[in-house]
């Protein structure tokens, strides 16, 4: 513990990023899955169909706050600042000095993976902060003397917990690890037996979700096939992930480069070359084969490129740490001298370099400028639309914080114009649980009942919500299963489209149909509108 209150730099460029992501949380509105993490807040429980609990805990506590935006948010921001501090610490942990610390920690805060997930609340916000915390422990393991002291050994285990509880790619890091050690001389700590009965903990721990999942024939693997089937690109032409594995496996590796940003990519991959290679970490060599072992495991499973974006504090801080040794040992004394300070001057160059490419990053994964300024900055850095349409916002993560209280607002203008003696048998439908959280959190104040949808946990929350009740009559929002409403009422018509400039980039128009005269009492309906996917 000495060694982390000591952590100085890492204390002080950890309280840098907790101010950046302060003051910018409140700039654009709520990301779609941030408002299906409220809906959760209402539901708490062991588990969601695609979810483990612990960031719906997290909306709950902004309760007393009325969900207020930043209050949604300041657990994402502490965790991004934790994340900053523990690869500073491993950087120390390295050997790397003041400037190697510094370094690694802005490198750290400027990834543009770890900039909008610390500025948004999701499953993937802590993944920084739990991985390369699980990773210092885990060196702390190798390189102290032994007998390794058995509070690190539970620690690993706790945090773990923690991780699994947060989102279940957990077990692609404790899956390379293990993988990772079984290839190199310090296997032998797996048979530790303190170890083990921490391992035997944490798998007790996390049992009340496992048991959550398993009544629920484990639907978590159900939104797993159905995302991967399901993938399409953006509305703006934008593709990121696909159902073809081996293209899937293409565009993982280059959004590596993307999400980690361009500038900063020499200062990880100098990193991962280290510990694969360089003498120096020859007794860690465990952690770039984790990321070998990760990288494999996440492309032959088709998984989305960030789901690794845990992992690159860990490599900064690896990289941080050579470039500056490289910079200022040399086995001749005399060669020392005569190039000392120009290897001084490449050192701090590059930095610079570093320094100015992140932050020039920055506007496009936090949200620093309005919205019509971030448009103009896109279109000066050559990210812009064609086809002689006026600009408009491309970043698709920062379209999903638009329009969703003029959403509300539209269904709201169709509920008000039927009678109230149909209102009262009529049902507020969403294809998708962005629009339904939406509907759910600015429906009230618009006068709406609680929306219902299909997809993931709002299927078993709408079983209950209208089950039992006599419903004519329901206003569906979005396009994806117009065919089964088509199928399932009399009557389905067209009454209004919804479309938000800023939100072109993600989705096209969204259409609102009223639909009559259902064909079977409308609980015997329900089951055709599940979906379980992302």
């Amino acid at each position: 513990m000495k060694r982390l209150h000591n952590n100085a730099i890492g204390i002080a460029l950890a309280a840098l990023a907790i101010v950046v992501h302060v003051g910018t949380s409140f700039q654009y509105g709520y990301f779609r899955d941030e408002l299906y993490f409220i809906a959760c807040a209402h539901h708490l429980a062991w588990g969601y169909i695609d979810q483990p609990p612990l960031v719906a805990v997290a909306a709950w506590l902004s309760l007393p706050f009325g969900y207020a935006l930043p209050e949604v948010r300041w657990i994402p921001t502490l965790a991004a600042g934790g994340a900053v501090f523990f690869a500073c610490a491993l950087t120390r942990e390295f050997g790397g000095g003041r400037f190697a610390q510094s370094i690694a920690g802005i490198a750290t805060l400027l990834l543009p993976a770890n900039l909008f997930l610390g500025s948004t609340l999701t499953t993937t916000s802590f993944e920084p902060l739990t991985w390369t915390w699980i990773l210092y422990l885990a060196v702390r393991v190798i390189t102290i003397d032994k007998p390794v002291p058995a509070r690190i050994l539970y620690g690993i285990a706790a945090v773990a917990v923690f991780a699994f509880y947060t989102k279940y790619s957990i077990l692609l890091l404790v899956s390379a690890i293990v993988i990772a050690l079984l290839l190199t001389r310090e296997r032998g700590v797996l048979a530790n037996r303190h170890l083990i009965y921490a391992t035997l903990g944490a798998a007790l721990a996390v049992l009340p979700n496992v048991l959550w999942q398993a009544t629920h024939a484990w639907p978590i693997f159900e939104v797993l096939h159905n995302d991967t089937a399901g993938r399409h690109a953006y509305n703006s032409g934008l593709v990121f992930q696909t159902s073809n594995l081996v293209h899937n496996a293409y565009l993982f590796a280059l959004e590596q480069l993307v999400f980690t940003n361009p500038f900063l990519v020499p200062v990880w991959l100098a990193g991962l070359l280290a510990l694969l290679f360089h003498p120096r970490f020859a007794r860690i060599r465990f952690l770039g084969i984790s990321y070998v072992a990760l990288f494999v495991m996440a492309t032959t499973l088709g998984a989305k490129a960030y789901y690794i974006a845990g992992i690159y504090p860990t490599l900064c801080a690896a990289g941080a740490t050579i470039i500056t040794s490289l910079a200022e040992t040399t086995a001749d004394p005399s060669v020392r001298g005569k190039y000392f300070v120009l290897r001084k001057i490449v050192m701090y160059g590059l930095s610079i370099v570093f320094l100015i490419g992140g932050i020039a990053f920055a506007p496009l994964v936090l949200p620093l400028f309005p919205p019509q300024a971030l448009i103009s900055y896109e279109q000066r850095i050559g990210i812009k639309e064609t086809h002689g349409n006026p600009p408009r916002l491309v970043q698709p993560l920062f379209a999903e914080e638009f329009g969703w209280p003029e959403l509300a607002q539209h269904v709201a203008r169709v509920y008000e114009y039927l009678p109230p003696n149909v209102r009262k048998h009529t049902a507020i439908f969403a294809d998708n649980y962005g629009d339904a959280g939406a509907l759910d959190f600015y429906g009230p104040r618009n006068g709406l009942p609680p929306a219902i949808s299909g997809q993931n946990s709002y299927y078993l929350w709408s079983q209950k919500r209208y089950n039992g009740l006599h419903v004519d009559m329901l206003i569906a929002v979005g396009a994806s299963q117009a065919a089964t409403l088509r199928a399932s009422f009399r009557r389905v018509e067209l009454v209004d489209t919804y479309q938000h400039p800023y939100r072109w980039s993600a989705e096209g128009p969204t259409p609102i149909f009223l639909c009559q005269g259902p064909v079977e009492p409308f609980p015997l309906l329900w089951h055709r509108f599940k979906w379980f996917g992302a």
